[in-house]
C-alpha cells in the first residue's frame, strides 16, 4: 500500500494530466490499472463465486467500475452492474470498457430512466459485496435523483461496500457530505490518498482506507510520498 500525504482533487488532477501529457501514458491505461488494483483488493478478501454488485456512473470513476467488473468476472466472481447513467452518455474511456462488458455479456441492471428502490434493495441483499463507482473526486453538488436513491439503497442494505477512490457524495477536499454519501466499509483510493478521507465526515464514511498504485510515474508522486 502507498504511504503518502493526502492531496486535494485539483492536485490529483494535475498529476493525472502530467502522466498523460508528459509521459505519454494513455488515460485508458490508468483506468485499467485502477480497476485491476481494486479487483485485486476484492480478491484478497472474497473468494469466487462471490456475488459483487457494482454501481457505476458515466465518468471515469464509473469506467473504473466497469474494469473491476471485467476482472472479477475473469476470476469467476458473479459480477453484476447497476448502470445509473445511459451508456450513450458515457465518456470515451468508459465507453470502451462498456463495449467490452457487452461483448462479455455481463449482467447489467439499467436504472438511468428510473430506479425501483425495492427491486434494487433485493439485488443488494443477494450480493456479498457492493462496489461504489458512481462519482469520483470531482463531485461538488448535492446528489439527487437516481444517484441519491442508489446511495440510500446502498447504505440501508447494511451490506459491505467498497468505494473507488472516494465514497460517492463525499467532498474529496473537505470531507463534507453533499446531501448523502456512501458509507463504505473500505475505500480503495487511487495513486494518492485524498484529503477529504481524513477530515470532516471523511473518517465516518470512508471506512478502512487503502491506497493503490495505478501506474503514475514515481517522479511525479515523490513530493507527496512519506
Amino acid at each position: 500500500m502507498i504511504r503518502a500525504q493526502p492531496v486535494k482533487a485539483d492536485e490529483m488532477s494535475r498529476l493525472d494530466q502530467a502522466a498523460i501529457r508528459d509521459y505519454g501514458i494513455p488515460a485508458l491505461l490508468l483506468m485499467e490499472n485502477a480497476g485491476r488494483a481494486v479487483a485485486d483488493v476484492i480478491s484478497r478478501s472474497y473468494s469466487s463465486p462471490a456475488k459483487v454488485l457494482i454501481f457505476v456512473g458515466k465518468g471515469n470513476n464509473g469506467g473504473d467500475g466497469l474494469v473491476i467488473a471485467r476482472h472479477l468476472a475473469n476470476r469467476s466472481f458473479q459480477a453484476q452492474l447497476v448502470l445509473l447513467e445511459d451508456p450513450a452518455k458515457f465518456k470515451p474511456d468508459p465507453s470502451v470498457n462498456f463495449a467490452i462488458i457487452r461483448q462479455m455479456k455481463l449482467s447489467v441492471i439499467p436504472c438511468w430512466e428510473g430506479l425501483d428502490e425495492e427491486k434494487l434493495a433485493e439485488h443488494c441483499r443477494a450480493a456479498d459485496l457492493l462496489v461504489d463507482a458512481i462519482f469520483g473526486v470531482g463531485i461538488r453538488s448535492l446528489l439527487t435523483g437516481v444517484f441519491e436513491q442508489a446511495v440510500r439503497v446502498i447504505n440501508e442494505s447494511k451490506k459491505p461496500a467498497i468505494s473507488v477512490d472516494i465514497p460517492s457524495g463525499l467532498d474529496a477536499d473537505t470531507g463534507a457530505v453533499h446531501g448523502v454519501a456512501v458509507k463504505a466499509a473500505r475505500t480503495v483510493t487511487l495513486a494518492l490518498p485524498k484529503a477529504g478521507l481524513f477530515t470532516g465526515h471523511g473518517p465516518e464514511y470512508a471506512g478502512k482506507v487503502e491506497c493503490v498504485d495505478i501506474g503514475i510515474p514515481r517522479e511525479l508522486l515523490l513530493p507527496f510520498l512519506k
